[in-house]
């Protein structure tokens, strides 16, 4: 499992929790709802990166939301950057916040060598062609199930396998026939299931390959 930090205050706490269960990956990254504090925290954030545990395999969750606008645009921009030059840095891949944000996203990436996941994807079937010819991967979540969710079950159907992933976002975006109750782990093959249905192969194909790249991108056996 990969447990994904999104506030200074959960830092520490992703620190700590993949020392106590060994099984559990972390990610450090400041999410662009609070971007406003990008300029307070970015030399602590520089700092765990740099003397990080064996277990930090990305740098996320970052990016930017045009859709709520929780910060200003300039500082979500300011703080994205800061963390693309981060990774590169390091060396680690991202994790990408993208809603409502895909044209600035883009050229935001085109400035820096960084590789890794548009998370949760809710963008259709060219912006995700576009995310892939920039050396992404695209991963859904139980958005995949919902009724409304058309546009993103075509956007799956035009990419690679080798380059989809899967993941609960939880305790949010629970699946259907859950959707609106607490996620969890337990409940992703909901999402592979239909993944598996939309492109026609089968649950056991999803399961192997989407585990592979996971496994790949973040350099985890």
């Amino acid at each position: 499992m990969v447990t994904v930090s999104t506030t200074e205050a959960s830092w520490e706490k992703s620190i700590q929790f993949s020392k106590t269960y060994p099984e559990v990956f972390h990610t450090l990254g400041l999410h662009p709802h609070e971007a406003a504090t990008w300029r307070s925290c970015h030399n602590r954030l520089k700092t765990l990166l740099e003397k990080r545990h064996a277990s930090c395999v990305a740098v996320g969750e970052i990016g930017l939301d045009f859709y709520y606008q929780r910060a200003q645009r300039e500082h979500q921009l300011e703080a994205l950057h800061g963390q693309l030059e981060l990774a590169c840095q390091v060396g680690l891949p991202v994790i990408l916040h993208c809603r409502d944000a895909f044209s600035e996203m883009f050229s935001a990436l085109t400035h820096h060598q960084v590789r890794g996941i548009f998370h949760c994807f809710t963008g259709n079937a060219e912006q995700a062609k576009q995310a892939v010819d920039l050396g992404f991967y695209i991963s859904f979540s139980g958005i995949l199930t919902f009724k409304n969710a058309q546009t993103i079950r075509e956007a799956a159907k035009v990419l690679p396998l080798n380059r989809v992933l899967l993941e609960t976002d939880c305790p949010f975006l629970a699946p259907e026939p859950f959707r609106g109750k607490p996620n969890e782990p337990s409940l992703l093959p909901y999402t592979a299931q239909r993944l598996a249905q939309e492109l026609g192969v089968s649950e056991e194909e999803i399961a192997r390959q989407t585990t592979e790249n996971a496994k790949k991108l973040f350099g985890v056996e």
